[in-house]
């Protein structure tokens, strides 16, 4: 068995090592930015308490992380950058119009930006962040949110839905990229039937092409896991998967989970990439070649970039440690309410309370291992069996122990 794991793995290797001297194309893809314009935050205190009590996303810091990506991009230089949805946090116009003037350095690289919206960007009720809590006034249109991003994909594309952002996108002569829209016009998370009709179309010109097609959507093809089990996939998911299955598309990429997660299903694999405005500020490098599509994510180097800007602020010059601790205390405070409450010693509840931090960043950055701490979960069991946290943790360890940052998709 161990011998024929290592011939394997040698396989894979030198697989790699010869696919990277014919690359096709290099596509790089992020999702889930959720950027805020700073100006829309008039109360700090209640925006960073408010935050306290989300995913552990740094918002705070979407315009500092976007800086470093671009620039990462610039050197880089992929075939295409590919923004899977939420580019906002909800929506408003400042929000979206200070991401395009942080994107368009990528555009004016000759760099192809390929957006669809997701269902934080578009037709949503924008807030400012004040004492209250909340200042609502209007999102962008869905006529705004096209005119202000028609350069980031629809311009260039070989054919563009007429009732969906929907679009298709030739990245090169032999790999087209189909990009597709569930959030504008009121579609609610659904592929609509006349958009089903237009992407077979589409699929079949690139068949007849002899071009290969990998599709993005924002919400997740296929069902990713047990946790969170509704409001994620497309809610027509099984007849679009179908479709792309028909047509030989081997690999969607999504987003919309803020996890790094992936699900196969009778040949084609979605990969939900992780947030990139949540520790460890990832996004995913596709490399394409004639025999294989090789996935492996990186991290933005916040901290480098803020170095050579000159920036002062601590938090940024030590960002990664920073993100780390902010997603590890927004995991703490959501889990430590409930071990208070029980009349056990310090160490007892200490103990539970890192085992479950642990094994939450574990599962949200797809490194999800064998549990090193079994007692710990037994222990939560025997004191707090009904909770959603034991649940959420039960549930977590019935997945796969696979690593969801590196991925290798043969014809």
């Amino acid at each position: 068995m161990k011998k024929t794991l290592f011939l394997l793995i040698c396989f894979f290797c030198l697989l790699r090592l010869f696919s990277a001297r014919a690359e096709d194309a290099v596509i790089v893809q992020a999702t889930d930015l959720h950027h805020l314009s700073p100006t829309l935050v008039k109360d700090e205190e209640v925006f960073l308490n408010g935050l306290s009590r989300m995913d552990g996303r740094v918002t705070q810091y979407t315009a500092q992380i976007t800086a470093a990506f671009v620039s990462r991009m610039l050197e880089m230089r992929p075939d295409a950058v590919i923004l899977s949805g939420d580019l906002t946090f909800n929506g408003a116009g400042v929000s979206h119009a200070e991401l395009i003037a942080a994107l368009t350095p990528l555009i004016d690289a000759g760099i192809p930006v390929l957006v669809i919206p997701g269902n934080h960007d578009v037709g949503t009720v924008a807030y400012a962040i004040t004492q209250n809590g909340g200042e609502g006034f209007r999102g962008m249109t869905n006529a705004e949110f096209f005119e202000a991003y028609r350069a980031f994909g629809w311009d260039g594309a070989r054919s563009r839905d007429a009732v969906s952002f929907s679009y298709m996108y030739e990245i090169t002569p032999t790999l087209w990229a189909l990009m597709l829209d569930v959030n504008a016009n009121g579609a609610r998370g659904t592929l609509r039937e006349e958009t089903l009709v237009w992407a077979e179309e589409q699929l079949q010109a690139a068949r007849e092409a002899g071009a290969r097609v990998i599709s993005v959507t924002h919400q997740n093809l296929l069902p990713q896991q047990s946790v969170f089990e509704s409001g994620y996939e497309i809610r027509n998911c099984a007849e679009l998967a179908a479709l792309l299955r028909g047509y030989g598309v081997r690999l969607n990429l999504s987003g919309h989970l803020h996890m790094q997660h992936a699900a196969e299903e009778e040949g084609i694999t979605d990969i939900a990439a992780s947030a990139l405005s949540l520790w460890p500020c990832q996004y995913a490098v596709i490399r394409v070649t004639e025999d294989a599509v090789f996935y492996d994510t990186e991290a933005v180097d916040v901290a480098a970039w803020a170095r050579e800007n000159g920036e002062t602020d601590e938090d940024l010059l030590r960002f990664d440690a920073f993100a780390l601790a902010f997603f590890n205390g927004n995991s703490a405070a959501k889990m430590a309410g409930e071990l208070e409450e029980l009349d056990i010693d310090a160490a007892t509840r200490a103990r539970m309370l890192d085992f479950a931090v642990n094994l939450n960043r574990r599962y949200y950055t797809g490194t999800l291992p064998e549990t090193e701490d079994k007692d710990a979960l037994a222990l939560w069991e025997a004191y707090l069996p009904d909770s959603f946290h034991t649940t959420y943790m039960r549930r977590l360890l019935g997945e796969p122990t696979q690593d969801m940052n590196h991925f290798i998709l043969l014809p």
